[in-house]
């Protein structure tokens, strides 16, 4: 029955891919029937999904094609899988009725025949990137979901800007794949096979180099794909070029493909892992978070914006990840169960919200064409629903109470706090100092995002884009209203969401900790009681409320003393205009001076003058970043990949005398030595 609803939600994809190309004379109609069968087809696999996880089953499925002697397709739906493909097809819900009002920005302009088309390839290629229960099956449809969502980034190949987002991509994309397939024969010289089977038997075998070497091959090859500094050069380019419906895709669930694959090689394929294997997931976590958010602060484009604070949230999941394995490595499995739940929870919840920012930030560019905040302002007026959907995203992923993303954030806190019962004191001081980066990086998702609503939906529009703005078409904004309603569910009602997480936990780490989790509501959350802490966010969430509460009625016993007076905005007597208000650059000026040894910071200003050394005319600022990593780390790189390259080009003359030359000198040199 399961593998049923697995099976046609693939060929429902495969359907609608279909009917994308088909009806080539109604484009439209053909591209809305697309759209309609991927979110169909998002239903069988949710359905598959919570079918596995609440049954505890494990479905097989093997068959052949093809080549019947070499190449056997094995897929296994487990609890691991189960879960990220919940993730996907509930985003995957969402983000296919979005797309079905979203498109018609795209009417009369291109054939939009091609985006149904690989919009629903890509969607089949993740769901079959977590099922994949064979390497040689895995690297196929790694391959396939790389080389389709490739061609969603170059949607609009017009721009240049587009066009290098798609090459930087497909680049970066390839060289993990490489690093991958180089693992993949490492851990087949032991198993035998290329069966994850066989590599889950052999672990054990695995000498301790060979394990390190898959370790850093599988941090370069699966971190390029999540986007951990330094590897995220491609997203923040990727994520702005692409389509918002597909940003939607890609930043909420494509990089945690890779976060599949951290889980499934770490505590499957590599296991037991040393403690210092967590300690640098752990760092490299907290160096992204950190990172992430400080270069999102100084982003303009709201969709870089959104891109940068990808790397963040990704950061995030990492620390719980990689808190998880310290744990197990110490066998202090309850702590270890804590932090892969709150690891797996970030993870569900990045996708909701960040799903429902980059959705709003479509909303914005298809009624304003412009990503730039500051040539929005006064949108709360335009777009009164789009205003409070993503308010409701930054409170989210800002780890407001008693929003989704609060929770899980609180429970990376309690994990790090916990590092203490670790008897390592070089790992205390480490998880102290990553505490304190989390602390510091909620501060400034907190900021960033005060930044990115005030100056983008609040004050007088800064342009006539904003001023002509209104709302988008309502099948976009119920998709947004279903994702906002997640954020305040999956923050009420969290017990729901860790009760799933539980099954996978069950799986990887052997721990199930049900009992505790079937008394859960949204106040009480006690999971793990310790001498350092009880990890329950109750205390907070019930003083922020008393807090309120004492607030609302002191302000509501006051009020009546008062008389409401309404005067005009005073601007030293010159009429209100939005260039009197704080802008965006303004907003973060701080930010830059204290961080000034990350951004590098360069400063143009430009006069003009109406008499020559005596009246200014006008004057242009212009402040602008140095992108260290691109300068310093890829430029070199790439430089030099370019002058091999020129070198090497040299022996291609297009004679085939010489290249029969370089055969026959190939040729003595291994019956030489190796005869």
């Amino acid at each position: 029955m399961v593998e049923h609803l697995f099976i046609i939600s693939i060929i429902l994809y495969l359907v609608g891919a279909l009917f994308a190309l088909c009806l080539f004379k109604w484009q439209m109609v053909g591209n809305y029937i697309s759209f309609v069968f991927a979110a169909i087809a998002s239903c069988f696999g949710i359905a598959t999904a919570v079918t596995v996880l609440f049954s505890g089953s494990t479905i097989r499925l093997d068959f052949q094609l093809f080549l019947p002697t070499i190449i056997k397709y094995n897929f296994l739906l487990d609890s691991l899988s189960s879960y990220f493909i919940l993730v996907i097809s509930v985003i995957s819900f969402v983000a296919s009725i979005y797309s079905i009002g979203y498109t018609r920005l795209y009417v009369n302009k291109r054939d939009v025949r091609f985006l149904g088309f690989t919009y629903n390839l890509f969607l089949m290629a993740m769901l079959l990137v977590v099922s994949a229960n064979n390497a040689f099956v895995f690297m196929i449809v790694w391959e396939l979901m790389t080389l389709v969502s490739f061609f969603l980034v170059i949607f609009e190949h017009e721009n240049p800007t587009t066009r290098k987002a798609g090459l930087v991509y497909i680049v970066m994309a390839h060289i993990g794949s490489g690093l991958l397939a180089i693992a993949f024969f490492i851990l087949l010289a032991y198993g035998g096979s290329f069966s994850f089977d066989s590599f889950r038997d052999a672990a054990a075998q695995i000498p301790a180099v060979y394990k390190n070497i898959v370790f850093f091959l599988i941090i370069f090859g699966f971190g390029i794909k999540a986007g951990i500094f330094p590897l995220h050069l491609w997203l923040p380019m990727a994520h702005p070029a692409a389509p918002s419906n597909i940003s939607m895709i890609m930043s909420g669930v494509m990089i945690k493909t890779a976060i599949y694959g951290f889980i499934r090689f770490y505590f499957e394929f590599l296991t037991p892992c040393p403690p210092w294997w967590g300690v640098i997931i752990l760092i490299i976590g907290a160096t992204s978070a950190i990172l992430g958010i400080l270069y999102a602060l100084m982003e303009r484009d709201i969709k870089t914006l959104l891109a940068y604070s990808s790397v963040e949230n990704i950061g995030i999941i990492l620390i719980g990840i990689g808190l998880s394995m310290i744990f197990k490595s110490y066998n202090q499995m309850a702590l270890s169960s804590l932090a892969m739940i709150a690891g797996l929870y970030h993870l569900f919840n990045h996708a909701v919200f960040k799903c429902l920012l980059f959705g709003c930030a479509g909303n914005i560019y298809y009624s304003t064409h412009t990503k730039n905040i500051e040539e929005l302002g006064g949108l709360i007026k335009r777009m009164q629903i789009t205003a409070p959907l993503f308010l409701i995203g930054a409170l989210s992923i800002s780890a407001i109470p008693p929003l989704n993303g609060f929770i899980s954030e609180w429970f990376i806190f309690q994990s790090l706090l916990n590092g203490f019962n670790i008897p390592s004191v070089i790992i205390k001081i480490i998880t102290i100092i990553c505490g304190a980066i989390v602390a510091l990086t909620g501060a400034l998702v907190a900021t960033c995002f005060v930044k990115a609503f005030g100056i983008s939906f609040l004050a007088m529009p800064r342009s006539k884009h904003a001023e002509k703005a209104k709302e988008v078409p309502v099948v976009m904004l119920v998709s947004m209203g279903i994702l906002a309603a997640l954020c305040v569910f999956m923050g009420l009602f969290p017990a729901k969401i860790m009760m799933t997480i539980n099954h996978v936990n069950t799986q990887i780490l052997g721990t199930n900790i049900v009992k505790a989790l079937t008394s859960y509501d949204w106040l009480q959350m006690n999971i793990v009681r310790t001498n350092f802490t009880e990890l329950s966010p109750k205390s907070a969430t019930v003083f922020g409320l008393i807090l309120f509460g004492i607030t609302f009625g002191a302000l509501t016993l006051i009020r009546p003393k008062f008389i409401r007076k309404f005067y005009e905005t005073w601007t030293c007597g010159i009429a209100p205009e939005s260039r009197l208000e704080y802008t965006a650059t303004a907003f973060t000026k701080p930010f830059k001076v204290v961080f000034s040894n990350l951004y590098r910071p360069r400063l143009e200003v430009s006069t003009t003058y109406s008499v020559p050394n005596f009246f200014v005319k006008s004057i242009a600022y212009v402040g602008e970043i140095t992108p260290i990593f691109e300068r310093y780390l890829y430029n070199p790189v790439s430089n030099f990949v370019l002058k091999i390259s020129d070198k090497a080009r040299l022996i291609h003359a297009g004679n085939i005398h010489l290249y029969l030359a370089y055969i026959f000198i190939t040729l003595l040199i291994l019956i030489m030595f190796f005869r």
